[in-house]
């Protein structure tokens, strides 16, 4: 599946639900950390964890189907990587230039990720 096709996908689920009222992927009301609080003060930053929140759960519930590779070891994978950039982004504190970077960066990964096994779920050539 083409990159292109799974944003428009993503965009057609975050226009379902009531996005208009939700600035980031959680509760802004609960917002407590310096992190939370500038991402939620931020509609770029609450557009972007919304993308970084849709990919992820897309992407736990997608099944690889790449020889060798069971879903536990991509789902770990996954894991990892997403509390890796929780870490890295948490480390900005209120920083928003840090954290739109490191929030471009998840993306960029996140996508990437989506091609190369959305493409071979759907017998696709990745990149196509």
């Amino acid at each position: 599946m083409k990159t292109a096709h799974l944003s428009a996908l993503i965009a057609g689920f975050l226009l379902i639900g009531p996005v208009a009222a939700q600035v980031a992927s959680y509760d802004c009301d609960k917002a407590v950390t310096p992190t939370e609080r500038a991402i939620c003060a931020s509609p770029s930053l609450g557009r972007k964890d919304v993308i970084v929140a849709s990919y992820y759960d897309l992407l736990l519930h997608l099944k690889p189907a790449v020889p060798g590779m069971a879903y536990r070891e991509f789902n770990d994978a996954l894991r990892d990587q997403q509390r890796q950039f929780l870490s890295m982004r948490d480390a900005c504190g209120a920083k928003t230039s840090c954290l739109e970077q490191r929030y471009d960066e998840r993306i960029a990964a996140l996508r990437e990720t989506a091609d190369r096994y959305a493409a071979v779920v759907f017998d696709r050539p990745a990149g196509k």
